[in-house]
């Protein structure tokens, strides 16, 4: 059997991005009235793959999450993508994350507040 991996492409395509989505995570998002606020989300992460390589290390991505535990927010962001390109090589890095997040709001004709979800956010 021939092995063709090991072979040489001779096509030199570069690939936009690749990478691993719908990764499951823990994160803290600013919250106004509480301070912040414990979600989980579901994060997308890719980088671009240059035409020399063959492909890219996928437990990476969740190593430099891991990396980030408890501190991945808009402010940790850019170090987040510079990260996934140092260590994987790229010269692009892409980072999605959505998650639900809740309000507090008071009831019109009831003595409690409620929280109220509003739409997936993804940033």
């Amino acid at each position: 059997m021939v092995d063709v991996q090991n072979q040489r492409d001779y096509r030199n395509i570069d690939i936009n991005k690749v990478g691993v989505k719908g990764i499951k995570y823990p994160i803290i998002v600013l919250d106004k009235m509480n301070g912040t606020q414990h979600v989980n989300a579901a994060i997308n992460m890719y980088v671009n793959l240059p035409h020399r390589f063959k492909g890219t290390h996928m437990s990476r991505f969740i190593e430099i999450l891991n990396e980030y535990r408890g501190e991945i927010n808009i402010k940790t962001f850019q170090h987040i993508l510079d990260k996934m390109r140092e260590r994987l090589d790229a010269k692009s890095a892409h980072i999605e994350i959505r998650f639900p997040y809740f309000i507090e709001k008071k009831a019109l004709k009831k003595l409690y507040d409620s929280y109220w979800q509003t739409s997936s956010n993804k940033i």
